[in-house]
C-alpha cells in the first residue's frame, strides 16, 4: 500500500531556502511556513533565528505595518509572525527569551503613548505568555528590573489583551517558589490598590470592567492555589491585601462617595461578590 511510504513532494520552502537572496517576507507569504516550523525544519529555523530576522518578527507584532502594504498583508505578516514566535519551538523561544535586545524591543510596545492597537496588543500578549511559560526565570527577571512595568500594565488595563497578560503572569509561572516571588513583587508594587483606583468615575468603562475582572481573577486564583498548597510557608500576599478592611473601604468609597457611576458600581459589586464567595473544600 503506497501510503505506507513517505512519498510527499519537497516543500516549496526548501526550494526558497536554496536562494541566497531569500527575504523574510517571502517566507511569511508561504502557507506552510508555520507547519514547517513545528516539524522542526532545521534549515528554516536556522534562517528564522538569525538576529535580523528575529528582530523583524518582533517588529511585526509590536509596530503598525507600513501604510503602503496591501490591506491583506497588513494583517497577514503580524499574524504569521505571532504564530511563529508562539509556535513553542525551542530554537525560536530560546532566541527570543535569551536576547535582552529583543526583549527590550518587545517591551517597547507597552511604552507607546496613546491607545494600543487591540490586534497588536493580542499578539504582544501571546508572545509574552509563551515567554513567561517557557523562559520563566529570564522574563520574570527582565520585568522585575522595569520600574514602570506595573504602571504600564495599569495604563493599558482597558485593553483586554493587557488584562490577559497580567493573568498570564499570575498563572503561567509554574515553579511554586518563583510564583510566590511574583505574587510578593506585585503586592509590593501595590497592584491591588492600584487596580481598585481604576474602578473610579474618573476612568472609563473598559478600565472599570477589566480592573474588576483582574481583581476577581486574583481572588479566585489565590484561593485555589491556597487549597492546592496547604503547607505553604507564607500566606498569599495579594489575597491578604484584597481581604483587608481598608481595601474594601477603598473600593466602597470609589463606588459610593461623590458622583455615582453605574459602571463603577457594577464593577465594584463584582469584586465584592467574589470576595464573599464561599471557599470550597479541596
Amino acid at each position: 500500500m503506497f501510503w505506507k511510504f513517505d512519498l510527499h513532494s519537497s516543500s516549496h520552502i526548501e526550494t526558497l531556502l536554496e536562494r541566497a537572496d531569500l527575504t523574510l517576507r517571502e517566507l511569511l507569504d508561504e502557507d506552510d511556513v508555520l507547519q514547517e516550523c513545528k516539524v522542526l525544519n532545521r534549515r528554516l529555523l536556522d534562517f528564522l533565528v538569525q538576529p535580523p530576522h528575529m528582530e523583524a518578527l518582533v517588529t511585526c507584532v509590536t509596530e503598525e505595518p507600513p501604510a503602503e502594504l496591501d490591506e491583506r498583508l497588513r494583517y497577514k505578516y503580524p499574524s504569521v509572525s505571532c504564530e511563529i514566535l508562539t509556535s513553542d519551538v525551542s530554537p525560536i523561544t530560546d532566541a527570543l527569551g535569551e536576547d535582552e535586545g529583543l526583549l527590550r524591543r518587545l517591551y517597547g510596545f507597552l511604552q507607546g503613548h496613546g491607545v494600543l492597537n487591540p490586534l497588536l496588543a493580542s499578539f504582544f500578549s501571546k508572545v509574552m505568555g509563551i515567554l513567561i511559560n517557557r523562559k520563566t526565570d529570564q522574563i520574570v527577571g527582565f520585568l522585575r528590573k522595569k520600574d514602570d512595568f506595573v504602571s504600564l500594565l495599569l495604563r493599558h488595563i482597558g485593553t483586554s489583551a493587557i488584562m490577559d497578560l497580567l493573568l498570564r503572569l499570575l498563572t503561567c509561572v509554574e515553579q511554586p517558589g518563583l510564583r510566590q516571588d511574583v505574587f510578593n513583587w506585585l503586592n509590593e508594587e501595590k497592584i491591588v490598590q492600584r487596580l481598585i483606583e481604576m474602578i473610579h468615575p474618573s476612568k472609563d468603562d473598559n478600565q472599570h470592567s477589566n480592573a474588576s475582572q483582574s481583581l476577581c481573577d486574583i481572588i479566585r486564583l489565590s484561593r485555589e492555589q491556597m487549597m492546592q498548597i496547604q503547607d505553604s510557608p507564607e500566606p498569599d500576599q495579594l489575597l491578604a491585601t484584597l481581604e483587608k478592611q481598608e481595601t474594601v473601604e477603598q473600593l466602597l468609597g470609589n463606588m459610593l462617595a461623590g458622583e455615582r457611576d453605574e459602571s463603577v458600581i457594577v464593577s465594584g459589586i463584582q469584586v465584592l461578590l467574589t470576595l464573599l464567595e464561599p471557599r470550597r473544600a479541596r
